[in-house]
C-alpha cells in the first residue's frame, strides 16, 4: 500500500452549547480533517484538533504544503520514517504537533484497514475492556454548573471535571456544591488551566479543595514552571496532574524526571500522534506516574484516535476525557463509539472505526482564509 493523495479540509462544527473555560467562550470547533488516500482507494482519516495558538483549521495549509509531499508515495506502516521527516519539516513550534498528529492518525487508519485490525492492535494491543470517562463542566455560576452536572450524572457519567480560572472562590463554591448535591458517588476532578502564578497560591487553593475529596488538580501552574510543579507535588495533599506542561515525549521526560506530576494528562494532538502519545504513556508507566487521556474536545475522528490510545496504554489511572464528540451538535463522520454507564467500549475496527460523511464534510467546510493562522513562534 502506498499513499497517493493527502488533503486537509478546514471545518467549523458547532458545539451543543457554548462552553466557557479559562481560554474563553467556545461555540464551535474549528479543526482540520485530514484525508489520506491509498493506491487501492482506501481512505484514512485524521483530525487537526487544536484550540491553542489559533485553531486546528489554520494548520490545514501547512499540512498540504509541507507534510503532503513527505507522505505521498510512502507506506503508511512506516511511521518512524514519517515522524523523522515531520520533525525536520516542522521544527518551529509545539503547536504544529497537532498537524503531525492528524497525518499520523490518517496513516494508522490506513494501516489498520490494510491489516484488518483496529488501531489499538497496532499500538500494542488492548490493555482493558472499557475506559471510564470524565465530562467537563463550564466556568459558570454554581447553579448553572449543577444543572449541567445533573444532566451528565443522569446520563450515567460518574466523574465530572470542574474548570477553574481566576476566581478561586467561585471554584471552591462549585466543588462544594457538587459534593453536597451528589455525595461520595461522584468523582470530582479539578482543572485549573494554569490559573495560579505561584506554587504557594496553588497550595492554598488545593488545601481549600481537599475537604471535598477531589481526585486530582490539573495544571495549577504555568506550563513552563516545572520547578514550581515539583515543589507543589511534594507538598500537595491532592494528586497533581500535568497537562499544558506536557506536549511531546521530551516534555514528559522533563516533568517526570523532576517529579513535577503525579499524573500526566496525555493528548493525541499535543503529543504529535497516537504513537507518541503511547510513548508518553509508556514513560509514565516506567516512572510510576499515573495517566489520563485528555480532550480538546475532538470531533469523532480525534475522539476515536484518543480511544485507541486509551485502550492500549499500559496504565490508565483516572477517568479520561475520551468523549469529545459528545460536546458537539454534529460531526463529519459516522462512528461506532459506544458509551455505556459512563464507560467507553472498544472502537470497532478495522482502523479507527469511523466513516467519513462527505455531505457533512462539505456542509461544515470553511474557507481556508476564515481560519485564524497561528503564530509560528516556539511556545
Amino acid at each position: 500500500m502506498k499513499v497517493t493523495r493527502l488533503e486537509a479540509v478546514p471545518v467549523s462544527v458547532p458545539l451543543r452549547e457554548p462552553f466557557t473555560s479559562a481560554l474563553g467562550v467556545q461555540a464551535t470547533s474549528d479543526y482540520g480533517i485530514v484525508i489520506a488516500e491509498a493506491d487501492d482507494g482506501t481512505i484514512g482519516l485524521g483530525e487537526i484538533s487544536l484550540i491553542w495558538h489559533g485553531n486546528g483549521a489554520a494548520l490545514c495549509d501547512l499540512v498540504e504544503r509541507l507534510l503532503a509531499p513527505a507522505v505521498v508515495g510512502a507506506d503508511p506502516f512506516e511511521l518512524t520514517r514519517f515522524e523523522a521527516a515531520a520533525a525536520g519539516l516542522l521544527a518551529f513550534g509545539r503547536h504544529t504537533l497537532a498537524a503531525v498528529a492528524a497525518v499520523e492518525t490518517a496513516l494508522l487508519d490506513l494501516a489498520g484497514k490494510a491489516a484488518g485490525q483496529p488501531v489499538y492492535n497496532l499500538l500494542g494491543g488492548r490493555a482493558r475492556d472499557r475506559v471510564p470517562l470524565s465530562m467537563s463542566l463550564p466556568i459558570a455560576p454554581a447553579e448553572e454548573v449543577l444543572d449541567r452536572a445533573r444532566r451528565l450524572v443522569g446520563e450515567g457519567f460518574g466523574t465530572l471535571k470542574a474548570k477553574g480560572g481566576g476566581d478561586h472562590d467561585r471554584l471552591v463554591e462549585v466543588v462544594a456544591a457538587l459534593r453536597a448535591e451528589f455525595g461520595p458517588r461522584l468523582g470530582i476532578r479539578v482543572d485549573l488551566n494554569m490559573a495560579c502564578p505561584l506554587a504557594k497560591e496553588a497550595l492554598r487553593l488545593i488545601r481549600r479543595l481537599e475537604p471535598y475529596d477531589v481526585m486530582s488538580v490539573e495544571q495549577p501552574l504555568p506550563a513552563d514552571d516545572v520547578d514550581g510543579m515539583a515543589e507543589l507535588c511534594a507538598l500537595s495533599p491532592v494528586p497533581v496532574m500535568a497537562d499544558e506542561s506536557v506536549w511531546s515525549p521530551g516534555d514528559a521526560w522533563r516533568v517526570l524526571r523532576a517529579r513535577a506530576a503525579d499524573i500526566v494528562n496525555v493528548y493525541v494532538p499535543e503529543s504529535g500522534g497516537p504513537v507518541r502519545a503511547r510513548r508518553i504513556a509508556d514513560l509514565c508507566a516506567t516512572a510510576g506516574a499515573g495517566v489520563a487521556i485528555g480532550s480538546m474536545p475532538e470531533l469523532g475522528i480525534g475522539t476515536a484516535a484518543a480511544a485507541h490510545v486509551a485502550f492500549s496504554s499500559p496504565r490508565l489511572d483516572q477517568p479520561s476525557d475520551v468523549a469529545g464528540h459528545l460536546y458537539h451538535a454534529d460531526d463529519v463522520v459516522r462512528t461506532d463509539l459506544v458509551i455505556e454507564d459512563g464507560f467507553l467500549l472498544p472502537p470497532a475496527g478495522p482502523g479507527l472505526g469511523v466513516e467519513l460523511d462527505r455531505d457533512k464534510l462539505e456542509a461544515y467546510r470553511i474557507d481556508p482564509g476564515a481560519a485564524v493562522r497561528p503564530s509560528l513562534r516556539a511556545s
